[in-house]
């Protein structure tokens, strides 16, 4: 889960910024949840209790606490954190590079420098790579999530299949791994009692079939007949009913 808050004291733009961010989320199949503050003081508080974002976009002018006091404080709390600021004016920019400014979007937003730097942001977190952690022989093993094509589950055995045609397996059951990657950024989908699939590697679809495609081929797994409506609601949700099904 890509965790993402929003600091900026205008409701109506707050509201802007917050369906952008979903939207472009959907574009790139990834899980986001947002939080949105009116202020730096709440988002400060926020963070000082105890909750992680990992991309905040920040107004710099507000009330109370504004955005570049907000941040030096955050920035003695996070080192990692992206920061987005978010301003119609440009007078403090110089400020700005003390407290590590990700990118700088202007206001009125400009949709597609929006959807250039939401991407932009995606690709600098997931370089470092969220991990699937596993145990064989008493061995504890950890696979890269976005490096899983799909997992396969035959007698209590799981298969992990990667994207460069490899595979290793465990002793478990695959509800337990379905539960455990619900809360990552990729996106799972369980389309058979045996196969849990990275919607990354998701191609096309139909009623029965998914394809998904690797190491320049592409396979059909079967969708089990007690799941097809859950698995093409699951899609249109993830893709916002883009045409990736048949």
């Amino acid at each position: 889960m890509l965790r993402i808050a929003i600091c900026d004291d205008d409701s109506k733009f707050t509201g802007e910024l917050e369906t952008l961010v979903i939207e472009e989320s959907r574009k790139l199949g990834i899980r986001a949840e947002t939080e949105v503050f009116s202020d730096g003081k709440t988002l400060l508080k926020s963070i000082q209790g105890g909750e992680h974002y990992e991309l905040i976009f920040i107004d710099i002018e507000m009330e109370q606490v504004d955005g570049i006091t907000a941040a030096r404080k955050i920035r003695e709390i996070n080192r990692t954190v992206l920061l987005i600021y978010v301003s119609g004016y440009d007078k403090y920019l110089q400020e700005l590079f003390e407290v590590e400014p990700f990118r700088y979007l202007s206001k009125p937003l400009d949709h597609e420098k929006f959807a250039r730097y939401f991407r932009d942001s995606y690709n600098r977190i997931n370089e470092t790579a969220v991990f699937y952690q596993f145990t064989f022989n008493k061995e504890i093993k950890k696979v890269p999530v976005k490096d899983i094509v799909y997992f396969e589950s035959n007698n209590r055995i799981v298969n992990i299949h990667f994207k460069d045609g490899t595979y290793e397996y465990f002793y478990g059951k695959l509800n337990n791994v379905e539960k455990e990657l619900a809360a990552s950024r990729q996106y799972f989908l369980r389309i058979h009692q045996s196969f849990l699939v990275n919607y990354d590697y998701v191609k096309k679809m139909n009623f029965f079939n998914m394809t998904i495609s690797f190491m320049n081929k592409e396979l059909d797994l079967k969708i089990s007949e007690d799941r097809q409506k859950e698995v093409r609601q699951q899609l249109c949700m993830i893709a916002g009913g883009k045409a990736v099904i048949e």
